[in-house]
């Protein structure tokens, strides 16, 4: 029987979240590809430094700049090119949320971005035509695919889901995917978020801990660059001096990804402050990788880290200064949940997660 053909659309992808779940994807199917045939329909910018390996690459050419014009126009090629692009395949996954409603073959489309369904943060003409591009293709696809159980029930207020075509396949996590093992070199003591500074990422609650920990030579190191909101970067720096924290707060800018690991192993603690996270992969690196985890008390967290964790009320910087203090005040306790956490870490793999995923295609097929 001649393999599925299965085209996977990542012309949403871009840096972070986005690039790192294809960045996995590709590393398992090229290891096994569960019966299928795999193509990656992709930009020639969005593959520089991907390793596509053992899958096909279609080529699609899109303008680099500006962002304003290549939005639209990829938005556009996805909702009418894309259906025609898919019909010499047997199924369509797209990666990020936003999927034709017409298509000569199956759809599955994975839910991962609640800044389009939740606009607390970011209301505005993107996010709106986003939201009602989802809100016209996701029910009409043949499975919508939810990295956790959080992200079903909060996106699904919103979005009608018939419940026989929704399914939660949990990201997964790789120590090798990270390549390095030492730690990050620093005189200093610091707390560590690899994370775009944007506003849902909550990053002035972790500034404005500073203030109340300890160890007043404790650091904050922030990993990450916003491509959609460069301002908040400036209004967090202007907050960190404005406080007179300036010197201990370091705006790392996009770390690569093999050197992630060191940064983790080397930090006080991984610090997660985010008030919207349909997953938070993140989290499951930080645990795996042996980090004190300090987490905001949000239900997809408390899914993911379980016990592992210490949580704070998401706006409380006092409460999250405390909850960093414990970290160091007890190291024994320390010592066990990060236990507990590389314990529960090692049940989220990828090769968990694709079995998931190619169950969910073989069920779209048939």
């Amino acid at each position: 029987m001649p393999a599925r053909r299965v085209l996977v659309n990542a012309l949403s992808m871009s840096q972070g979240g986005g690039r790192s779940y294809v960045v996995n994807l590709l590393r398992e199917i090229r290891r096994d590809h569960r019966g299928f045939r795999f193509t990656l329909l992709a930009s020639p910018e969005q593959l520089e430094g991907l390793d596509t390996s053992g899958v096909e690459v279609d080529v699609v050419r899109l303008p680099a700049q500006p962002r304003a014009v290549r939005l639209p126009l990829r938005v556009l090629y996805e909702e009418v090119a894309l259906p025609l692009r898919a019909w010499r395949h047997d199924l369509l996954y797209c990666v990020a949320d936003i999927c034709p409603p017409l298509a000569p073959v199956p759809v599955v489309v994975l839910m991962r971005n609640l800044n389009i369904y939740d606009r607390r943060f970011y209301e505005g003409p993107r996010t709106r035509a986003l939201y009602s591009l989802a809100r016209l293709g996701a029910p009409r696809a043949r499975f919508a695919v939810f990295p956790s159980q959080a992200a079903a029930d909060a996106i699904r207020g919103s979005i009608p889901l018939r419940e026989d075509r929704v399914a939660v396949v949990p990201y997964g996590v790789s120590e090798a995917s990270f390549a390095v093992s030492e730690r990050a070199p620093s005189a200093v003591p610091y707390l560590f978020l690899p994370a775009a500074p944007e506003r849902h990422k909550n990053i002035a609650t972790l500034i404005e801990s500073l203030q109340f920990v300890s160890d007043r030579s404790l650091e904050v190191w922030i990993g990450g660059s916003s491509l959609h909101d460069p301002a908040h970067s400036r209004e967090l720096e202007e907050l960190a001096a404005r406080l007179g924290l300036g010197d201990r707060v370091r705006f790392l800018g996009p770390l690569p990804y093999a050197k992630v690991l060191a940064y983790y192993r080397g930090a006080v603690a991984f610090v997660f402050p985010s008030l919207l996270e349909t997953f938070g992969h993140p989290l499951l690196e930080a645990m795996l990788a042996g980090a004190p985890v300090v987490a905001s008390d949000i239900p997809v967290f408390r899914e993911i880290a379980a016990d592992t964790a210490l949580y704070f009320p998401p706006l409380d910087a006092k409460a999250l200064a405390a909850r960093v203090d414990a970290v160091r005040a007890d190291p024994a306790a320390t010592q066990l949940r990060v236990a507990r956490a590389r314990e529960r870490a090692a049940g989220f793999s990828w090769q968990a997660s694709v079995d998931g995923l190619c169950a969910v295609f073989e069920r779209a097929l048939r």
